[in-house]
């Protein structure tokens, strides 16, 4: 299993960072998503299921994302995601904001991924620490990036 956790102080208030993990500002955060199709339940709930398509090299890939945790306080924001990557890998996506100062947020990233079975397994014993780590502090910093701009 992969696990990681980092956190950023972004200087913005905290909704209006939690304005972008809206199932509708996906493509915001996540360039290479195509299509975030709502399946099952309601947008920003917990329970929602989506078809979420994007592109692995030049193959359209598919898989259903579910909320399995959300919570949203005035001072703490928490939204949980997992799918099932080509019954391989389990893949959990964790972010939590946390209410830093009127014009300060906190924001954790954390996740992991957990093959299932030898090959998922060896999947991810193959990867590359230094690229994984560089995928992470990228997509940090787009959430930085476009917390700033609103």
């Amino acid at each position: 299993m992969v696990k990681w956790k980092e956190e950023m102080i972004i200087a913005v208030e905290i909704d209006k960072v939690w304005s972008l993990f809206r199932d509708d500002c996906v493509q915001k955060l996540m360039p290479k998503v195509e299509e975030h199709v709502l399946l099952e339940n309601d947008h920003d709930q917990l329970g929602a299921k989506h078809a979420q398509s994007y592109y692995e090299g030049e193959q359209l890939q598919t898989y259903i994302v579910e909320t399995v945790g959300y919570e949203d306080l005035p001072d703490k924001k928490i939204k949980q995601t997992q799918f099932d990557m080509n019954q391989l890998v389990v893949v959990f996506y964790s972010f939590t904001l946390l209410k830093d100062g009127e014009k300060r947020t906190k924001f954790i990233y954390e996740g992991s991924n957990k093959g299932k079975g030898m090959l998922g397994k060896a999947m991810l014993l193959s990867g590359s620490k230094k690229t994984r780590q560089q995928t992470i502090k990228t997509f940090m910093e787009r959430v930085r990036d476009e917390a700033l701009k609103l």
